[in-house]
């Protein structure tokens, strides 16, 4: 847990220590990657508003070392901040004040889709789709020859797709794919992971794109394949 006020790091400490998870509230706001990895955590609770650096910037540096799980939580509630945190390798974002109840299902849900019963642990349940094949077990995709390496979310997202091949997913089996409960998630949560996953696919040896299928959801296009229509919004 990673919040710079002491009374309310306390309070959420608390709140999952009840519920039987093991939580630590991060101290050296200067350098929290050595927190990072002195803790080792399975998930990372993220605060905006922080000493020196803000929580979008600590965003950024967890991930160039760790696909851990983000959680940004915090009292920037517009919508540019939201999409900014998931930009920032986020994978969810909750605002201040919110209910425990729903704290609960976010840390439970990812926590599941990460190591659980909804983990892909198996690297050997490979999908391919012509020039595009998804490891799931080790978060990775290769593109023509080009490993490429997802978040959880990502990999859930793009387990997804390439499950639907070649025809489109829908924006609510997307979402459960991701994230369980669409009712759990904003839209533009889902919206700005594609477009980062979308951002990741992109520039390699082999043509893969992600395209809108308007009024509905996405679909992949690989290589020479265009047996579906779709914007690229």
């Amino acid at each position: 847990m990673v919040e710079d006020d002491a009374a309310l790091a306390r309070g959420i400490v608390g709140l999952l220590g009840r519920y039987q998870y093991d939580c630590t509230a991060a101290s050296d706001f200067g350098n929290l990657l050595r927190e990072v990895e002195r803790v080792d955590p399975d998930v990372v609770l993220l605060d905006v508003n922080l000493p020196r650096y803000d929580g979008f910037y600590w965003c950024r540096r967890i991930r160039e070392v760790s696909k851990v799980p983000i959680i940004i939580v915090s009292a920037r509630d517009a919508t540019g901040d939201q999409v900014r945190g998931i930009e920032s390798g986020a994978d969810d974002y909750l605002t201040k004040p919110f209910d425990p109840e729903l704290l609960l299902a976010k840390v439970g849900g990812v926590i599941r889709r990460a190591y659980g019963e909804l983990s892909s642990t198996d690297a050997d349940d490979a999908l391919t789709a012509r020039d595009l094949t998804l490891l799931p077990g080790r978060q990775l995709a290769v593109i023509g020859g080009d490993e490429v390496e997802l978040s959880f979310t990502e990999t859930k997202l793009l387990q997804a797709l390439l499950h639907r091949y070649p025809d489109a997913a829908s924006r609510e089996q997307l979402l459960v794919s991701a994230w369980e409960d669409a009712a759990y998630v904003e839209d533009n949560t889902l919206t700005v992971n594609i477009r980062r996953l979308r951002g990741r696919l992109s520039g390699r040896r082999a043509a893969v794109e992600l395209r809108a299928v308007r009024g509905y959801g996405y679909r992949l296009v690989i290589g020479a394949d265009d047996s579906g229509g779709g914007s690229t919004a």
